[in-house]
């Protein structure tokens, strides 16, 4: 294992380098990153303590039943969160055995394959991982300040999450390994396969949840009907049922049953670590050279139906720019692992839209409608700003060292930035408007209402699309290709954040006069149109400014660019 230790300390060197050219960047930049990050996770804190607190609060008077609908409520999280692991860390280490530049170098080298698997393994798994670990822990505190956990819980549900984040992490790996050894020419087709069966599952399971109606009387029935809908995630051969069932069992004083389910995970994790170190000495190799001499191989046709039908839709840029947007959409449309992606995100909010009336919320009082109305445009907007920062962000780095090309021809640079604001601007305003549409049509909600949300998404596509375009202009990476590691430099988190605080300044706008007129009535019908037409000029001019301030700063940043 010395080749190990070698490339573990190579990779040391690389983080201390990266530590100390961070520590001499600008102090300003280094507080405004650790400032919002401890806003966001206090944040989910509260957000995870109130909902907690919710369900204790929630009128149901038994203990045992309370502790049945928590348990059950871990039980999803950590079923969910295990599904998203697998399906990032395939992802993730896909990209990372075999379009890795250092990849190759690696295979290169008197190394053996499966020391590169534990190198690059190591880079996947921080990669995927760091987002569970920052969703958990607020969960973990929320939980165990409000029912009371001893002290050592915290520490020991470190423990868990440090061992468990491995399960997932292998099977992922071993997907990625045997689908590009064994199954090269169908890789797209079993992404497209592994989409539609997480979103069919999905549905499954918010149909089953969404029938328990709020006419249920009684706590046993109600907590019965929600126990027996998510009885999925209770399976003792899922590893999400181990994690859950042993931080519960922590928190109640039930060390021993912890430690039982602790060891179960160690051991898993360690076994399936071992079976894929097992597996990349017989196919890192082989699967590099499948993907190797698969690329390149497949021709398109010089207008297909993403010419047909965007070609109208983009009739207003400049035909040269429009070649470019459709470009963008060809490559998104050619990886899988991209549009998957992009499919779970909005085809999980249009399921819920369309089901909305399960509830019977159309028949409710109009505080209600208002109420639900707005949460829904938050999940809306959300998405959206995940969207722009996942996917719309990164695309000006990931022309990569090729961007010299597009620099040479004979066009202003400016352009392709305004192509690609055309671009994010015109999928993101079609889709949300799609859903806050089936939303308002479910609902049943006021006029206003509805014209009030369409043109608060209106104001948030112009505004998020601005922000992404323009910071991923100002912060590029030309160096990498992978779009994971893209959005979690500098630039990434700085466009997360500052889309995450537009989007809410405008929810803000338009959420005050609706309470104040749906929630309480505290303002007459008069003063209420008023203020809706207040709240869409402040949008108007808030949306304009994260629109144009970055582009400017985006578009400066690429004349003075060089290629």
């Amino acid at each position: 294992m010395n080749d190990v230790a070698v490339l573990a300390s190579l990779k040391g060197a690389e983080l201390r380098n990266r530590l100390r050219l961070f520590g001499r960047q600008s102090r300003f930049k280094i507080v405004v990153i650790a400032c919002f990050s401890v806003v966001f996770w206090g944040s989910l804190y509260r957000l995870f303590y109130h909902a907690l607190d919710f369900l204790r609060s929630g009128g149901i008077a038994s203990q045992f039943l309370l502790e049945d609908l928590v348990g059950g409520t871990f039980h999803v999280f950590f079923f969910a969160l295990f599904i998203m692991l697998v399906f990032s860390n395939a992802i993730i280490c896909y990209t990372s055995f075999y379009k890795s530049k250092e990849t190759e170098f690696l295979h290169a080298l008197p190394v053996r394959p499966g020391t590169t698997f534990l190198y690059k393994f190591g880079e996947a798994l921080a990669f995927s991982s760091w987002a569970f670990l920052f969703l958990g822990t607020p969960l973990m505190a929320a939980y165990g300040r409000l029912f009371g956990a001893p002290w050592h819980f915290y520490a020991a549900a470190m423990l868990y999450f440090m061992a468990w984040m491995f399960v997932p992490a292998a099977i992922g790996a071993m997907i990625a390994m045997v689908v590009t050894s064994f199954l090269p020419r169908t890789r797209k087709e079993l992404v497209i396969g592994a989409a539609l069966v997480t979103v069919a599952v999905v549905i499954v399971i918010v149909t089953r949840i969404l029938s328990i109606r709020s006419q249920l009387s009684g706590d046993m029935r109600l907590v019965q009907e929600v126990y027996d809908s998510t009885g999925f995630s209770r399976n003792p051969l899922l590893p999400s049922f181990w994690m859950a069932k042993g931080l519960l069992s922590h928190s109640r004083g039930g060390t021993g049953t912890a430690a039982f389910f602790f060891g179960v995970i160690a051991a898993n994790a360690l076994f399936l670590m071992g079976l894929a170190h097992w597996m990349s000495a017989r196919l890192m190799l082989r699967g590099w050279y499948v993907s190797q001499g698969l690329r390149h191989n497949r021709k398109y046709g010089a207008r297909t139906i993403v010419d047909r039908v965007f070609s109208p839709l983009l009739s207003f840029v400049g035909r040269s720019v429009r070649h470019i947007v459709i470009k963008d959409v060809k490559s998104f449309i050619r990886d899988p692992v991209q549009w998957s992606q992009f499919l779970i995100f909005f085809g999980l909010l249009a399921i819920y839209f369309l089901n909305l009336r399960t509830f019977a919320y159309q028949e409710r009082e109009i505080f209600w409608k208002n109420l639900i109305a707005q949460m829904n445009l938050l999940a809306t907007s959300l998405t959206l700003a995940t969207f722009a920062s996942r996917f719309i962000f990164p695309q000006l780095s990931l022309e990569g060292r090729r961007f010299w090309i597009i620099g040479m021809m004979p066009m202003p640079r400016e352009d392709i930035l305004y192509g690609k604001l055309a671009l994010s601007f015109t999928t993101s305003l079609l889709i949300s408007e799609t859903l806050i549409g089936i939303s308002s049509l479910m609902l049943r909600t006021p006029t206003e209402l509805a014209i009030l949300h369409a043109v608060a998404l209106l104001g948030i596509c112009l505004g998020v699309s601005g922000l992404a375009v323009g910071l991923g202009a100002l912060y590029p990476n030309f160096s990498e290709d992978n779009p994971s590691k893209i959005v979690s430099g500098f630039g990434g988190t700085l466009n997360l954040v500052t889309t995450l605080a537009f989007v809410s300044l405008v929810l803000a706008l338009q959420a005050v006069p609706c309470f104040l007129y749906f929630g309480r009535s505290f303002i007459s019908d008069g003063a209420f149109r008023a203020w809706i037409l207040a709240s869409m000029g402040g949008i108007a001019v808030l949306s304009l400014v994260a629109c144009l301030v970055p582009m400017g700063l985006g578009l400066r940043a690429v004349r003075r660019m060089e290629v």
